[in-house]
């Protein structure tokens, strides 16, 4: 072997060398990164994930918001609801005969009653305070009483009074006032008075 030949092998291996440290360095700093990336970035990334799921699971859990409705309008609604729920002026007499029947469905004794009519000028509406002197047991009183405001869902009851012979007696005397409201009907404005009803 010639001291040329010789030369360029020794060359050629000391090539080789600097190429397989240079890939080795390659390696070694991809090694590295992936390393460094597992410690600090993938944690950080499970982090973020696990945020993000909860965030969406408390959204799903979260009732959806009521629609908001102006005030104008909601006050609309209310006026609406409340005029539809009231009775008919032009039916007291049907108003009334209801009365005596739930009374004698609740066996309680009830022959006469009196009415006073008046018009709420400020919410359009009319209203007929009923007066009813009742005879019963108490039991049967308050059923024809719960089935009256059960009935008539436009009837509201304001008084209620009892008294009784003595203390050993179960009959009851009872005068019980109902108010019964009912969109005003215009053509008996004026003419409305003071009444006694009889069954």
């Amino acid at each position: 072997m010639t001291d040329a030949s010789f030369a360029r092998t020794a060359l050629r291996v000391r090539l080789w060398f600097d190429r397989a440290q240079a890939g080795t360095l390659f390696v070694a700093a991809c090694v590295f990164t992936a390393g460094l990336m597992w410690i600090v970035w993938i944690p950080g990334l499970a982090v973020h994930v696990d945020q993000e799921t909860r965030a969406l699971a408390r959204a799903r859990a979260t009732p959806e918001p009521k629609r908001a409705v102006p005030p104008q309008a909601l006050a609309a609604e209310r006026i609406s609801a409340f005029y539809s729920t009231l009775g008919d002026a032009t039916h007291v007499d049907q108003i009334v005969a209801s009365l005596f029947k739930a009374a004698a469905d609740a066996s309680v004794a009830l022959d006469k009653g009196e009415y006073k009519p008046a018009h709420d000028r400020v919410g359009r509406f009319d209203t007929y305070a009923i007066v009813l002197p009742v005879k019963g047991d108490y039991k049967n009183i308050r059923r024809f009483c719960e089935s009256v405001l059960l009935v008539t869902p436009y009837a509201s009851l304001d008084d209620i009074r009892f008294e009784r012979a003595s203390a050993g007696e179960s009959m009851v005397k009872a005068n019980v006032r109902f108010t019964m409201f009912v969109r005003a009907d215009d053509s008996t404005l004026g003419r409305k008075a003071t009444g006694e009803v009889r069954q």
